[in-house]
């Protein structure tokens, strides 16, 4: 995932800012002992093979910050690092060790005191543990233009939610500090596991202060969820670039991964059921009519994509339950064709 979303985002962001970072909260050692990469390794890689690198080189400084918080581990880190060939020129990378929540404090500090913006920049919150301060994550956001990406650890965390409720102080105080307040107590308090989880993502959503929140459930093999990989941004560009990676990451022959809501769960497959954005579409254009490009704005808050949207028009205007008028050339969503229901023989 976050070698796809990179892959598009860094030349996105690189176009026109003159600094991108890629903050990673919890670093590891850069590479897991069976030989795959960490995530500080893969976001370097991601941008040192890019196609466009040389470019963005020319016009952007990325500066990637890797924290952890094992001594030991941040060795092993910088050992990887140091076996990469020199850097090119507009690079920099910055490991430290030491509390992630901490550091990020002190950076927002800094930022505080000197009035200035954050860079625009991608964090990676994929903690060892479910404790993860709300209101902190919140101040990411706020601090400039900030995209997060969160590994939610479910299962653990709404068995606190469970011992909260219950009464335990502690778990209260620790949940109090997740959700930046006690809002949990009322709204995280479905009987449903899965809506739960829904719950606790638009919660920490609105908390974080994120216009758009994208959910990706990792099952368990007793096909609960297990984790919620989730992305915030304030940007429709963001939500689009990684509902495509999901797409394009998670089919998978055991369908192990589900996005959306839990009453619309959708399961990731290479061959994805159309007949939900089917029905979709024609309540679009039911009673009227609707341009192409209009149903690619109105898509952007459900889990499909707009090529999905695209596929689908085409099948009904085939099938002539659709008709499209009052456009030039060809009938495409670049020309923008006014979609219409046609009559019933």
């Amino acid at each position: 995932m976050i070698r796809q979303y990179l892959g598009g985002w860094f030349p996105i962001l690189g176009s026109w800012s003159g600094r991108v970072l890629y903050l990673d909260t919890h670093a590891g050692r850069g590479a897991h002992a069976a030989g795959q990469l960490g995530s500080p390794l893969i976001a370097l890689k991601t941008l040192l093979r890019h196609s466009h690198r040389d470019r963005l080189l020319r016009r952007c400084e990325f500066r990637f910050i890797f924290i952890e918080r094992d001594e030991a581990n941040k060795a092993a880190l910088d050992r990887e690092i140091a076996n990469l060939d020199t850097l090119p020129q507009g690079i920099e990378i910055k490991s430290r060790s030491g509390d992630c929540f901490e550091a990020l404090e002190s950076m927002l500090g800094s930022l505080r005191e000197s009035r200035s913006r954050m860079a625009p920049a991608f964090v990676f919150v994929d903690p060892y543990g479910f404790r993860v301060p709300g209101a902190l994550l919140g101040q990411l956001m706020r601090a400039g233009r900030v995209e997060l990406f969160v590994n939610v650890i479910w299962r653990e965390l709404d068995m606190e939610i469970s011992k909260g409720r219950a009464g335990q102080a502690g778990a209260a105080a620790v949940l109090d500090e997740i959700f930046a307040g006690p809002d949990w107590r009322d709204r995280v308090d479905s009987d449903d596991f899965d809506e739960r989880a829904d719950q606790c993502v638009d919660l920490i959503a609105e908390k974080v202060g994120a216009r758009w929140a994208t959910p990706l459930r990792m099952l368990a093999e007793n096909r609960r969820t297990r984790y919620l990989l989730l992305h915030l941004t304030n940007h429709d560009a963001g939500r689009r670039l990684m509902k495509d990676c999901m797409w394009s990451v998670c089919p998978a022959a055991d369908g192990g991964f589900y996005a959306g809501r839990s009453n619309q769960q959708l399961l990731i497959t290479p061959e994805p059921d159309f007949t939900p954005l089917r029905e979709w579409v024609l309540t679009q254009i039911e009673g009227g009519s609707v341009r192409w490009q209009v149903l690619h704005e109105r898509i952007l808050p459900e889990i499909w994509r707009e090529r999905h949207v695209n596929d689908v028009v085409r099948g009904l205007r085939k099938e002539k339950i659709i008709g499209a008028r009052d456009y030039r050339g060809s009938c495409t969503p670049k020309n923008n064709p006014l979609l219409v229901r046609r009559a019933k023989s």
